[in-house]
């Protein structure tokens, strides 16, 4: 008798041949590739052998190697965030080594630029290190790290802001600063500078991020759940793509650590998109 069935070395619906009174799981070979495959021919219920097929594959698969390795890169992509949350432990160490250029705009409470407003740096004693221009605007070159400047301008309230100056030759940031008029003195923290103070946070925050990939990676070995693998890759692909566009401005020395993770994430999606019909089957290794 006959019974279409699809062939798993193939993957194409075939015609294959079995004993008209067998039962249970039979050997045949499939007429398109050849291959000899097993299937199963119990079932409850008649069928037209003309129209119906109760013929079901019965075969263990040849594993491949690329879910494994799939699953070592995504690990390794986790290692790499463990490292990044790592570094931005130390952030304001990394970002205080070198010079670099800071820039900002002081506008008054409607928003319009304040010019003339003169920038002191807080030391020993205060040191005019800038202006602002007629667009509201200063910039200093000064060592990276933290620092406190004070604004001044007469009949507005001195602001004295903690800043933070990246390491860069460029004008990366620009912070803002708004001057209340009055008399006085404003201890302010600039959006820059709070950045340091998160770091801890965010450093935490990248660890557990970087779990998925880790989870998807462990599930590769298993082949299981491969949307938790490619969940894990597509977020390694987007995270160090992002974090290649931004180290490129301002933190070249990551840059080999992001390229190195997103290419790391593309090659693993594609493994896994290449394995997939190995994951929730039955295999032989």
């Amino acid at each position: 008798m006959q019974g279409k069935t699809r062939c798993p070395y193939c993957d194409k619906n075939v015609i294959v041949e079995v004993p008209d009174d067998a039962k249970g799981i039979q050997n045949t070979k499939c007429p398109n590739c050849g291959m000899n495959i097993k299937v199963n021919v119990d079932t409850e219920e008649k069928y037209n052998w003309e129209k119906e097929s109760p013929i079901h594959p019965y075969v263990r698969r040849i594993a491949s190697s690329k879910p494994s390795i799939a699953g070592v890169l995504l690990i390794i992509i986790f290692l790499l965030g463990v490292m990044l949350g790592t570094s931005a432990l130390f952030f304001s160490k990394i970002v205080s080594e070198g010079y670099g250029t800071y820039e900002a705009k002081v506008v008054d409470e409607n928003g319009a630029p304040l010019h003339g407003v003169k920038v002191y740096l807080v030391d020993e004693n205060l040191t005019l290190i800038a202006e602002t221009n007629e667009s509201g605007f200063f910039s200093m070159e000064m060592a990276a790290g933290k620092h406190f400047i004070e604004l001044h301008k007469e009949n507005y309230i001195t602001l004295k802001a903690e800043i933070l100056v990246f390491p860069s030759n460029s004008k990366v940031f620009t912070d803002g600063f708004i001057m209340k008029k009055g008399e006085g003195k404003e201890a302010v923290k600039s959006p820059l500078a709070m950045t340091a103070d998160l770091a801890p946070i965010v450093a935490l925050l990248i660890m557990v991020i970087f779990l998925i990939p880790l989870i998807g990676g462990v599930f590769c070995f298993f082949r299981k759940h491969i949307l938790l693998g490619i969940i894990g890759a597509v977020f390694g692909i987007l995270i160090f793509s992002i974090l290649l566009a931004i180290s490129i401005l301002f933190l070249a020395m990551l840059n080999l650590v992001f390229f190195i993770g997103s290419i790391l994430s593309i090659v693993a999606l594609a493994l896994l998109i290449l394995s997939r019909k190995e994951f929730g089957r039955e295999v032989k290794y």
